[in-house]
């Protein structure tokens, strides 16, 4: 099992909880032991528990049974999180052969306690046979007669359960208006722009998304979460512009703007981008943003031609740990501010950087206090000198 589980980038107690739940069922009877500890072993690997984590889920099972079974219930309180749990525990009921009615006396336990309805029991079992029976086109069946009914799984709990299960949507230019929410968690080719009006929201969760337009932000909102976006043409300088929105965030996300756009840029409130990847922009920098603060954190920019960030007006920035990378511009090859407010950078590198006049990595175009760079570096920039420019 050389893949990751959807849930390894929790944190260290919401993993160990939530495989001491698991464990249950793969650990909790000798015969089971036998068929499915091997299976149990590779998924707490695949979840990232550390070693003694694994060795302390044995122990807790033999002499703390009571106490975290009553933690494992009161975490899995969400649809979300008790539809990853079940699934997992349907990939273990599957070898027992020995262990079944043990196993599907716990997954039972588990149903009941998670009160779930006749729609959600039936798919589940469903959704397990066209797995066991490699039946991909039943199993898209079987999913769409459970969204039609109402009910949303993630698209990446389904293909870690059953790696063969595929599914694409077709979409064309769309308005998402007050009151409607649109969730992308699957495979889709987006032809068209989309624009989002004050009260709606785009949710991409998860979704490996080709595009040939944009997205207009409207006063709306708009977050991304583990999704991989591939912009295939744009007609715009940007491929998100945000206007009048309070707050956006984009977490483990790529974005990759074929040197057709910008990626994004934002007129207002705040922006929060955590572990993404922003890759080949041209044409204006891979981020504009002249709202009220901007946070990168752990973020890599590649190929950026016309720059990677600029911080305007009366914006305030934090970026730590991120990584600049072939970037361009006339002033400040990768980061350019003309803003009144602070803005900090701190353990930052930046590798061929070029600026065609100064700042081979940050211009500040004033030169004033609240303008730091701390414990960054710049390697194989040009022009060598001053690559941070107009700092104290």
């Amino acid at each position: 099992m050389d893949r990751h589980h959807p849930y390894w980038k929790k944190d260290p107690e919401f993993k160990y909880t939530y495989c001491f739940g698991l464990g249950v069922m793969s650990m909790g009877h000798m015969k089971s032991i036998m068929e499915t500890q091997d299976f149990f072993e590779e998924l707490m690997h695949s979840i990232n528990l550390t070693k003694e984590q694994e060795q302390q889920i044995f122990f807790d099972l033999n002499n703390h049974f009571d106490e975290w079974v009553d933690q494992v219930f009161g975490m899995l309180q969400g649809k979300e999180e008790q539809y990853c749990f079940v699934l997992d525990l349907y990939s273990i009921l599957s070898l027992a052969s020995w262990a079944k009615e043990y196993c599907q006396a716990v997954l039972e336990d588990y149903l009941q306690v998670f009160q779930f309805s006749t729609a959600e029991r039936e798919f589940f079992a469903a959704f397990d046979r066209c797995r066991q029976m490699g039946r991909v086109e039943a199993a898209v069946e079987v999913y769409r007669r459970f969204v039609e009914l109402g009910f949303r799984i993630r698209y990446d709990f389904l293909t870690w359960f059953f790696p063969m299960f595929h599914l694409e949507e077709q979409l064309e230019t769309m308005r998402i208006r007050d009151g409607e929410t649109v969730i992308l968690d699957y495979p889709v080719t987006i032809q068209g722009d989309i624009e989002v009006d004050k009260g709606g929201r785009l949710l991409i969760h998860g979704a490996d998304i080709h595009m040939n337009g944009r997205v207009i932000v409207h006063g709306g909102r708009f977050v991304a979460d583990h999704g991989h976006i591939e912009v295939m043409g744009c007609s715009a300088a940007y491929w998100l512009t945000i206007e009048e929105s309070s707050v956006v965030t984009l977490t483990d996300t790529t974005v990759n703007c074929q040197e057709h756009c910008g990626m994004l840029h934002q007129t207002t409130g705040h922006l929060l981008i955590r572990e993404c990847w922003i890759r080949h922009t041209a044409g204006a920098r891979a981020i504009s943003f002249e709202g009220d603060t901007l946070k990168l954190v752990d973020t890599h920019f590649s190929h950026g031609q016309g720059g990677m960030l600029s911080i305007e007006d009366a914006a305030s920035a934090e970026i730590v740990d991120c990584t600049f990378e072939h970037a361009q511009a006339e002033y400040g090859g990768a980061v350019y501010a003309d803003t009144i407010h602070d803005v900090l950078l701190r353990r930052c590198s930046f590798e061929n950087c070029h600026a065609k006049y100064l700042a081979a990595a940050v211009y500040f175009k004033f030169q004033k206090l609240g303008q730091r760079i701390e414990e960054c570096s710049c390697r194989d920039c040009t022009p060598q000198e001053h690559p941070f420019f107009n700092t104290l």
